[in-house]
């Protein structure tokens, strides 16, 4: 498709809605079985961002990809995060994924 039936498409806008679904089967694979484990950590945050960047760059849209990860053991320890970015609110946005989803474990399980 050459760059100019990109910028008169519908196609170019990015929806989160269609990407989440990928990520979270991109975490499942790598954190299913997995029981917290200091020394593992590097190596899933490296795993799932390789292969989220696979997976989202196999769709070949005309976009540019930032892929973070943050794993943490469900300790009771508080976190916080901010990001800022600028960009197109008509063509531009940001697909967040949490994983496991809460509604799919108890929360006294010993996993992630």
């Amino acid at each position: 498709m050459s760059d100019d039936a990109w910028q008169n498409s519908e196609e170019l806008a990015f929806v989160p809605e269609q990407v989440e679904p990928m990520l979270t089967n991109v975490l499942a694979g790598v954190l299913a079985n997995e029981i917290y484990e200091d020394s593992k950590v590097q190596g899933w945050i490296d795993s799932i961002c390789e292969k989220s960047m696979d997976a989202l760059t196999e769709l070949r849209r005309p976009f540019k990809y930032i892929v973070t990860c943050m794993v943490l053991q469900k300790n009771g320890a508080g976190i916080h995060s901010a990001q800022s970015c600028f960009w197109d609110v008509s063509n531009d946005n940001c697909a967040r994924v949490a994983y496991p989803l809460a509604n799919k474990r108890e929360v006294q399980d010993s996993r992630m």
